[in-house]
């Protein structure tokens, strides 16, 4: 049995874009080829069909609203009909009458094409921010001073009356309008559906056909290149019907990231390719005062337009840039803040470590060295033992501790082993261990001490106990200690050492208490 493929929604309509898409070129080729008459028709078929396209992609699509679409739909069809009107005349090779409807119905339609824009651009970008207004509004004038130098100056310089002068620079206005919608969107939409690419495209493609078209018509009188003009407005439409048919219309672009944050306080960073776009429109102005376009040096209402274009453009770069830094410093602020941050966490964490690294080897109760960190002591200073560097290793149980916590209780005998282990660390030296190995039952490890120092030694530690202890709620306790020494003059185990000591606490226990054993093992 053959395989069958099922195609997805999407996979479908993309299939359609394409359709449409090659339909409209096929219809641009055959205009281009072909010297027929009617072939000035033709414009007005593609025209017609984004009237269609915009209706089917709102039903197959449905995109997050369907206001701005609607405008352009309704933009399109003033258009059409405008078209139908040229292309009339174009047949029977009449002069189309200049103003005339069909001039009305275009700048109608561009109105329709810039509320839709106006109502997109709010949709997509969210709500209106300074560094976003700015950029727009250099790239407009940067455009401004090029309509001015190349279009509205020469008509201003023409024969017109007022009516067709007026209509005249009426469509490069409304072109400026658009371009300044289209900037904003442009310069605010971060990721960007196809969708939204080929609108911008339409947008382009309008814009670039009406300066060349209206460019020339202004410096020589006639459109030196109306068929590349033609051409240029076909190609815009289909754009727009592709627009509306593509199916990423029902998904809404998306802020670059950290953008709503930005649009709260009008900052914005400004990557270095857009700066440069920007600082090279300032230049247009003075490149056109430079070359001398159209004898502008010699015309000072030219010039001071220009010059004040130039001046309020340097201003908005300027402010422009003041927000640039305004949010250079913010982010250098909000790096300063979560270096410090990272640098107390860091420094806490250290703490954390050096608390849970003291916990690990040292008495809850007492914070005396634990059994764990004396193992890893005795491991090393009787690793390195000898007769001429010996050590000393003393055990110690205290006597009559149980009797203490039977009769007060145990917190009373917590408190007591907290006493001794304080007595017992003001009796030795500071290089010296003293460890609680558990219970009443401690540990002192001595360098550098012989088998003769360490006698006096333990003697001292035995005399500490002579005192009474106090505890809280003023009992008075008596409580002794039962010691067993060790000397080591060689390399031992830690085992062995505490065996040794060991046996000897024994003795001393056995023997009356309150007493101190060594070890005949040397």
């Amino acid at each position: 049995m053959g395989k069958v493929q099922v195609l997805s929604p999407a996979r479908r309509r993309d299939t359609t874009v394409w359709a449409y898409a090659a339909a409209g070129t096929a219809i641009i080729v055959v205009h281009l080829v072909t010297s027929s008459p009617a072939r000035y028709m033709l414009p007005v078929l593609v025209a017609a069909s984004v009237v269609f396209a915009i209706a089917m992609g709102l039903a197959r699509n449905r995109p997050p609203s369907f206001a701005p679409w609607c405008l352009f739909a309704a933009g399109m069809a003033p258009y059409t009909v405008a078209d139908a009107i040229w292309g009339m005349y174009q047949v029977r090779d009449a002069d189309v009458p200049f103003p005339g409807v069909a001039d009305m119905l275009y700048l109608g339609s561009y109105l329709l094409f810039a509320a839709g824009l106006v109502t997109l651009a709010r949709q997509q970008s969210g709500r209106l921010h300074w560094a976003g207004l700015l950029d727009a509004g250099i790239v407009t004038l940067g455009f401004c001073i090029l309509a001015w130098a190349f279009i509205i100056a020469p008509y201003l310089r023409s024969e017109l009356s007022a009516w067709p002068l007026a209509v005249s620079i009426a469509y490069p206005v409304v072109d400026l309008v658009l371009l300044s919608v289209a900037a904003r969107m442009m310069l605010t939409i971060g990721k960007r559906t196809p969708s939204f690419l080929l609108c911008i495209g339409w947008l382009l493609a309008l814009l670039a056909a009406d300066g060349l078209y209206y460019g020339t018509m202004a410096t020589t009188g006639t459109a030196i290149a109306e068929d590349v003009s033609e051409v240029g407005w076909m190609v815009s439409s289909l754009l727009l019907g592709a627009a509306a048919l593509h199916p990423s219309v029902g998904r809404p672009t998306q802020l670059p990231a950290g953008l709503p944050a930005q649009l709260s306080d009008g900052k914005e960073s400004m990557p270095r390719k857009r700066l440069s776009i920007l600082i090279a429109l300032i230049l247009v102005g003075p490149l056109i005062v430079v070359a001398n376009v159209g004898g502008i040096r010699y015309q000072p209402v030219n010039v001071t337009v220009i010059v004040g274009m130039l001046a309020t453009l340097s201003l908005l770069l300027v402010l422009r840039i003041a927000f640039l830094a305004q949010y250079a410093q913010s982010r250098a602020t909000e790096a300063r803040t979560q270096a410090h941050d990272l640098a107390v966490s860091l420094r806490e964490q250290e703490e954390l470590q050096k608390q849970l690294s003291h916990q690990a080897t040292h008495d809850p109760l007492t914070g005396l060295a634990n059994r764990v960190l004396l193992d890893e002591r005795l491991a090393v200073a009787l690793g390195r033992c000898s007769a001429t560097s010996p050590a000393g290793l003393l055990v110690l149980d205290l006597d009559g501790f149980k009797e203490v916590n039977d009769t007060l209780g145990h917190p009373s005998g917590d408190e007591l082993l907290v006493d001794v282990a304080r007595r017992l660390t003001g009796r030795v030296r500071e290089q010296d261990i003293v460890a609680r190995l558990g219970g009443d039952e401690f540990a002192l490890l001595v360098e550098g001490v012989g088998a003769s120092a360490l006698y006096d030694y333990t003697m001292r530690i035995l005399d500490a106990f002579k005192d009474s202890f106090t505890l809280a709620h003023g009992h008075s306790v008596q409580v002794t200690t039962s010691i067993g020494a060790r000397s080591i003059t060689r390399p031992t185990t830690p085992a062995e050492a505490l065996r040794d000591a060991d046996i000897a606490l024994y003795r001393a226990k056995t023997a009356g208490k309150n007493r101190a054993v060594f070890s005949e093992t040397l």
